[in-house]
């Protein structure tokens, strides 16, 4: 019974620390400009791996 108290009060500090310190709202605090700019990267990312993919199949297809 101790020990439950114990792992309670345990969870209770640690989520009050969590909300605290922003409870997992860090991806807040890149600015709305770079935001754009990370989820373009990302967007030409996808496409240059796509079109490397289907180049390899095609390489693979052909040999």
């Amino acid at each position: 019974m101790r020990l439950l108290g114990m792992l309670l009060a345990l969870g209770a500090i640690g989520w009050v620390l969590y909300s605290g310190s922003g409870g997992g709202d860090s991806d807040t605090m890149i600015p709305t400009g770079y935001q754009q700019s990370l989820e373009k990267a990302e967007s030409v990312e996808d496409t240059l791996r796509a079109g490397t993919e289907d180049k390899l199949k095609a390489l693979e297809n052909d040999g």
